[in-house]
């Protein structure tokens, strides 16, 4: 009763709307804003932007069409259906094949014009996305080193988060290890070279071309699997967004979307279709439940997933080890990670299986709902998953098949 008071408490904080926003654990949120990217969901560099201006250019009115004031940005609903057939003849060949998948196919799939000096894209929602073709030309530089400036003494910050962590000496070694990486998630290598053209706005430290040092990459799957779904996850923030503004709830979907996700992972892990007992679980609260509810539900899941493990993990007697330890288990038994999702938050919380006594610790958490860190959230999920991804592959040679198991992570 005591553990599920104090994670009610947890939770009840996080879920909090007074409790200040932050880019990750345990770090401020000042000057955050300035370093906020964005999957490219229109294009974003020089070459896509000329292309763009070749495709619409004949559509542009002309300076004696008063309809189309110098204040006026849209274009009368009449003239849509022509606008877009008039695109439909072009082809993607203007388009460099150097420009990434995803910025064709945003050519593809929005509405673009031109109005004085700004880009003005209207996509499938009908918002409009405007860009200052001049704020590039514009940024001084005093202006770069004041963002240089605040960006170290953000990852300073999160380098005194994560030794702050490792002095306290009882964390297990994986919790310490996902905290480290979610607190520097803007900050180290992750994602494999070739994804650079399909997220361009992301931040080019990002990316390395040495196989070894990304973690969240393909294995069994193909590169062009991967990279979709980690910019529908990415995306996932803008989703939540406008259904929140909706008043829809948003629990359950971004729950699906989250099991999208550890579906490819699994995929692309190679143990979809192995017998195993999960390392992750995730926990969407109902609209309006009540906060011990949800405590209860995710420990219950947990502490139901510990026992599997070490049951299945415990071997019919005992044997001593090469250093004289008394061994019990096959192997050690996991740490199991879990994700509760209530309103627009997901939080991140752990359970070492191997304690009969060990309690759920919160390690992290994100709001999608939060402006100009829907990458930054997206990836917080990825990464979790990742890590009970590579835990598995760890182990898989020692599972058994099953063949029933469907394999399609869009499924």
């Amino acid at each position: 009763m005591d553990q599920l008071l104090r994670l009610k408490d947890s939770v009840i904080d996080y879920l909090s709307p007074k409790r200040r926003r932050t880019v990750g654990p345990g770090t401020p949120s000042q000057g955050t804003e300035q370093h906020s990217y964005e999957p490219a969901s229109e294009p974003q560099g020089k070459k896509a932007r000329n292309a763009l201006h070749d495709r619409i250019h004949a559509k542009l009115p002309s300076p004696s069409d008063t309809r189309f004031g110098p204040g006026s940005r849209k274009r009368p609903r009449k003239d849509e259906s022509n606008f877009a057939a008039s695109n439909s003849h072009h082809t993607d060949s203007e388009i460099s094949p150097d420009e990434s998948a995803s910025q064709i196919t945003a050519v593809e799939e929005s509405e673009v014009e031109l109005v004085s000096d700004h880009l003005v894209v209207e996509d499938e929602l009908g918002e409009e996305i405007v860009e200052d073709l001049e704020e590039e030309a514009q940024v001084s530089p005093e202006d770069k080193v004041a963002e240089y400036l605040a960006r170290q003494a953000e990852l300073a910050l999160r380098k005194e988060a994560i030794a702050e962590v490792k002095a306290k000496g009882n964390w297990h070694s994986d919790e310490v290890f996902l905290f480290e990486r979610l607190s520097m998630r803007s900050f180290e290598e992750l994602f494999p070279a070739e994804w650079k053209v399909d997220f361009p706005t992301l931040p080019g430290l990002l990316f390395t071309p040495s196989r070894e040092n990304t973690f969240i990459n393909y294995n069994c799957g193909s590169s062009a699997s991967g990279f979709k779904a980690l910019q529908r996850i990415f995306n996932l923030g803008w989703r939540v967004k406008d259904k929140a503004d909706l008043r829809i709830p948003t629990e359950r979907f971004i729950s699906t979307e989250i099991q999208r996700y550890i579906k490819w992972s699994e995929v692309d892990g190679g143990y979809r279709r192995k017998r195993f007992i999960p390392v992750l679980t995730v926990v969407a609260a109902r609209p309006r439940e009540a906060i011990d509810s949800i405590s209860k539900k995710i420990t219950d899941q947990m502490d139901f997933l510990a026992e599997k493990h070490r049951l299945n993990l415990t071997l019919s007697h005992s044997r001593i080890n090469e250093v004289g330890e008394t061994e019990v288990y096959l192997r050690h038994p996991p740490l199991l990670y879990g994700i509760i999702v209530a309103q627009t938050k997901a939080i991140f919380v752990t359970l070492d299986s191997s304690d009969l006594n060990a309690k759920l610790r919160h390690i992290a958490h994100v709001d999608f709902k939060e402006e100009g860190h829907a990458v930054w959230n997206g990836l917080a999920v990825a990464l979790v998953s990742i890590v009970a991804r590579n835990y598995m592959m760890s182990i898989k040679d020692e599972l058994e098949d099953d063949e029933e198991i469907d394999d399609d992570p869009d499924a």
